[in-house]
Order: C-alpha cells, then structure tokens, then sequence
C-alpha cells in the first residue's frame, strides 16, 4: 500500500492522512450517505499512536472501512434495521481484527441494504446511498456504502461482504476493483450467537474493495490473517505454480441476451490481456443452463422459510418490497428441491473444475446490461427476476464457492462499466495477477468527483 509507505518513509504523517480523509468525508458524503457512522476520533487517536510508534504493521497509516453488517467493536452492528439500531458487537470480527492488526485506521462503518439482502443500498434505518457518477443509477448492494466510499477517496480500502454478488456488484457500479475470495479463505461468520442458515455459512464470504490492485491485495492480505476459531476457515496457501501461458476463456455467448455495449467490453478487455501475454478462447463453461439457476434452487429454503417470514419484524419497507418481487420468482422451498440443487451443484462444481483445468480464467460479464437504475430492485413486481437475468454470471457464481474479481474497465454514457475473472477456488493468485496486468494497461483508478 503506498500511503502505508509514505508514513513509513516520513514522506507524510499518519496524521495528515487522517485529516485528509475526513475532510473528503466532510465533502462528499452529506450528499452520497456511504459512511453513516463517522469515527473521526478513533482515526485520529490511531494516527497519533501510528505516527508515535505504538501502532504498527505493513498497512500502518492506510485508511479502511467496515460494513454495518460486520461485528467490529464498539460499534453497533445494526445490519440496517431500525430494531437493531443500538445492538453493539459483542466482538470483532477475524476479517476486521486482521484489518487492524495490519495497522489500518478507521474512518467509519459504510451502509448496506437492510439484512444485505437486496441489490441496492437503502434501508430505513440509515437511508439510502447514491452513486456518485449518476444519482440515476444504483450504487450496487449490498456493501453499496464500501464501494461509494472507496470510489470517492473516503477511504482506500472497504470491507465488504457478498452471499450473490455483493462485493463484486457495488464495486462494478462504482467503478472500483472487489474482490470475492474462495469461500473458506476468509473467516465467514464465528461472532454471531445464533446458528446460520446454508447460504450465510456455504456461500458468503467476506472480500476487500480498493481503487488500485496495491490496496486491493494489502486489504486482501490483512483480512485474511489466521483466524484457527472460524470453523469454515481453511490455511490455504495463497500461492501455486502457474503454467507457462495462462489461457482465458472469453464469455460473448451463454445462451441468454447479452447487451452489445457489454459484448464491446468484453472483447476489448480480452484484447488487453491477450497483449499481455494471455492465451484468449471464447468459449463458456459447461452446464450453464444448471447454473443459472443454481443461486435460487441452492438458497430458496434460508430466503422464503427464513428471511421471508421474518419481514413484518425487521420492518423495513425497501427489503420487504425487495424480497416479495425478488422471491416470487423462486423455486418451492421444499427439502427435495434443496437435495435436487446440491446435487445439481456438486455436478457443476466438477465439471467446471475439469474445465478451469484448462482454461485457468474465465473473463464474464460482471452485469448482461451496462449498467442498473437506482432501486430498481423495488421499481416492479418482475424486476427480481430481471435483476437475476442481468446478474446471473455474479450472482450464481456465489453457489460454486469459487474466487472471481470484478474490475472496472471504462465507462458508458456516464456509467462504470467492468468485467469480471473467475478462477479455480484457492487460485486468487491467478485474479490477482491479472488484476495487475488490466491495472498497468488502463491506469489505476482515481477518486471520483460527483457528477450529478
């Protein structure tokens, strides 16, 4: 991270970097509403004790965020619900305490959708987030507020989370880099007392947001420190030798519409990689038809026996709304669909394992269509289902446990536009290196100004 390198050199203070990032908050987020709970205090006591000495590690002086679904104490883990408002974490989180021990300071606690549950930020408890490029467009969801926030320059790295694309989808609305990491690599849950349904415990997975490939592996880094009371857990090495020529799958075809803009995209950002020395395919993955809907089949009994009747207490119109568009387009929530989908999903998982064997990247769209209006998730009765069409390659891509980076990679009409790169599960090295090679050919991302 070089503004960890800066203070180490003296170059700058750790303390004028605090200042600096709470004046950007000053600026931008009164009108955006991506941080909604600031801890200048604390960044500015961690910048003294940095500057002093008694705060150290590689990241020392860098500034991050967590997500107010997280556990990080002594702030409350709200998870957007107004019921929830001053339910205080009892401890903190593995991927957070790795964040601190690497020597990150705190600038504040970024919104998310009330229960992380819908493709766009807004809760009634905390309100919602704009996206800084176009107030007519989503800001993503549900860590919408890490990847306003790490956009605008109010941090450089944002903890997020993604059960279906909500790492990777905030990140390509906003124009930064988010990584989704092999489930198992990050400590997943261990904070909440009460038992996880399949999908939170099997599909979710936390991962870092940055604007640069440097921050976006530090963040990577620290979150994923040791964590030996997680019991998802694995010490996984994070390096493994890679083939003289790497190949990339290029997805243009899946059987399902896919807009031209994004086609257009696709092509180009294959064309850098194939300059940097990738061997480019097009070509797609076998059973895509099964995969597409494995997201529902695999999730259908935690959402509509769990979350569904559990909406008149969490008393949030937007997840309501959100949720009854979103669910009726769901399987039957039944044991023999759910035993139906995990057979179908041990399937996939081998075949595309045999297929990453040689193809060792699969470039996708990140999103079918450029780009998604605000709250659109609520704007119909079918949009739930049209978001999944839109989505498919992030959202279903959850239920393989398998890493994948979203990266931006220009823009369309005013709209980030991006991609995304899955790997084989445990070959983030892989993403990781192709990350750098997008990054040195289009330049790294700079904090965006707010347009509207």
């Amino acid at each position: 991270m070089r503004t960890a390198e800066l203070v180490r050199d003296g170059d700058v203070s750790a303390a004028e970097v605090a200042e600096s990032h709470i004046r950007r908050i000053d600026e931008v987020n009164p009108r955006l509403n991506a941080v909604v709970l600031r801890t200048d205090d604390a960044l500015r006591e961690t910048a003294s004790r940095v500057d002093a000495g008694t705060v150290t590690g590689p990241l020392a002086g860098g500034v991050m965020t967590t997500k107010i679904n997280t556990d990080h104490v002594p702030y409350p883990n709200d998870n957007g619900i107004k019921a929830l408002a001053g339910n205080l974490s009892p401890v903190t989180h593995g991927v957070v305490r790795g964040m601190l021990g690497a020597g990150l300071m705190m600038a504040g606690r970024t919104n998310s959708p009330a229960f992380a549950m819908r493709f766009h930020t807004a809760n009634d408890l905390h309100g919602e987030t704009l996206n800084p490029h176009r107030l007519d467009i989503s800001c993503g969801g549900s860590s919408g507020g890490a990847g306003v926030a790490v956009a605008t320059g109010m941090c450089q790295i944002g903890q997020g989370n993604d059960v279906a694309g909500s790492v990777r989808w905030p990140a390509y609305m906003n124009g930064v880099i988010g990584l989704r990491p092999t489930v198992g690599r990050m400590p997943t849950g261990g904070t909440n007392p009460n038992p996880r349904g399949w999908s939170a415990s099997m599909m979710s997975t936390h991962g870092p947001i940055a604007r640069t490939m440097a921050d976006l592996r530090a963040g990577y880094a620290a979150m994923a420190a040791p964590n030996w009371d997680e019991p998802f857990w694995v010490p996984a090495p994070h390096e493994f030798p890679v083939p003289e020529r790497v190949t990339v799958a290029l997805v243009v075809e899946d059987g399902l519409p896919i807009d031209p803009v994004v086609v257009a995209n696709l092509r180009r950002t294959a064309g850098i990689l194939a300059d940097a020395g990738y061997e480019v395919v097009e070509t797609a993955p076998p059973m895509l038809e099964e995969f597409f809907s494995l997201w529902k089949t695999v999730g259908a009994l935690d959402l509509m026996l769990g979350l569904v009747p559990a909406l008149p207490g969490i008393d949030d119109a937007g997840l309501t709304a959100a949720m009854v568009n979103w669910t009726q387009s769901f399987p039957e929530p039944s044991g023999q669909v759910f035993l139906r989908g995990l057979q179908t999903r041990d399937l996939v998982m081998r075949a595309w394992n045999t297929f990453l064997a040689g193809h060792q990247l699969i470039l996708t769209p990140m999103m079918t269509v450029p780009t998604v209006e605000r709250a659109y998730d609520v704007a119909h009765p079918d949009a739930g289902a049209e978001l999944d069409l839109f989505g498919r390659w992030g959202i279903n891509l959850s239920a393989i446990q398998m890493p994948a980076l979203a990266f931006p990679t220009g823009s369309h009409d005013g709209a980030p536009l991006g991609v995304q790169l899955v790997a084989h599960t445990w070959r983030e090295d892989l993403l990781l290196t192709a990350g750098d090679a997008l990054e040195r050919a289009l330049g790294e991302v700079k904090p965006v100004d707010i347009s509207w």
